[in-house]
């Protein structure tokens, strides 16, 4: 098994890194420990780094890694020298921000861990990962049909609409195109002096998988023609600001 040690912190989470550590496992039984430097140890920041590890060793463990991690509160140096000292590892993976964002790079930490471990170093410079105000995990699923579609004498979005409130489900939103084509390769547009009476519709619902996928169903007898497109989603939340006290 190929041990690996990772040093990251803001960019835990994200794509780049993500990419990096499937490839890893794809090439053979793959085990990470990350070490995520935390040299400012006010709580804050403190519960925020905890927050990012937890989630990424919780993404390893779902794509089949072995797992482990710890905030240090230590010099990024010191704490991956540290972490090598004790545990080893095969390869070092060190995630940073860009030039001019990382703190990192400005003490070049990369060019120091080269000189100091003889095992490959992999740095990896990527955008900042999950932001912190992500709050949940749900799906997305997108109706597209045309305006004069109908169920009965109900316009068809209308007749979604209801259902899915009829269902508890979180809310929906009705989306009017201003221009499209579909299967029938005809443009309809807002743009001509005549409005058109067939502008394409998209019906767009939120919520958790379980109660999405227990929806789709409903669709059946509703839909003739048309494509229903179901993706994950991250929730991003803002809540009222209270005022202050």
């Amino acid at each position: 098994m190929r041990r690996y040690l990772v040093v990251a912190n803001r960019t835990l989470g994200g794509h780049h890194l993500v990419e990096r550590i499937r490839r890893a496992i794809a090439d053979e039984p793959s085990d990470f420990h990350i070490v995520v430097p935390v040299p400012n140890a006010a709580d804050d920041v403190d519960r925020a780094a905890q927050r990012r590890l937890a989630a990424q060793l919780e993404q390893l463990t779902g794509l089949g890694a072995e797992a482990s991690g710890d905030v240090v509160h230590a010099d990024p140096y010191d704490a991956t020298i540290a972490a090598f000292e004790q545990r080893g590892a095969d390869e070092l993976i060190v995630c940073t921000l860009p030039p001019g964002l990382s703190r990192w790079l400005g003490t070049d930490l990369v060019g120091r861990l080269r000189s100091a471990v003889a095992v490959p170093i992999t740095h990896i410079v990527a955008p900042a990962g999950m932001p912190e105000r992500v709050t949940a995990q749900a799906v997305r699923v997108s109706i597209y049909m045309g305006e004069s579609d109908r169920h009965g004498h109900t316009p068809l979005h209308t007749e979604i609409v209801q259902r899915a409130r009829a269902a508890g489900l979180a809310g929906a939103t009705v989306l009017r195109g201003v221009e499209g084509f579909g299967a029938s390769s005809v443009i309809h547009t807002s743009r001509l002096l005549t409005m058109s009476e067939d502008m394409p519709m998209v019906v767009v619902i939120i919520d958790t998988p379980d109660r999405i996928d227990g929806f789709l169903p409903l669709l059946d007898d509703l839909i003739t023609e048309g494509l229903v497109v179901r993706e994950p989603v991250d929730i991003i939340k803002y809540e009222g600001r209270q005022p202050d006290s």
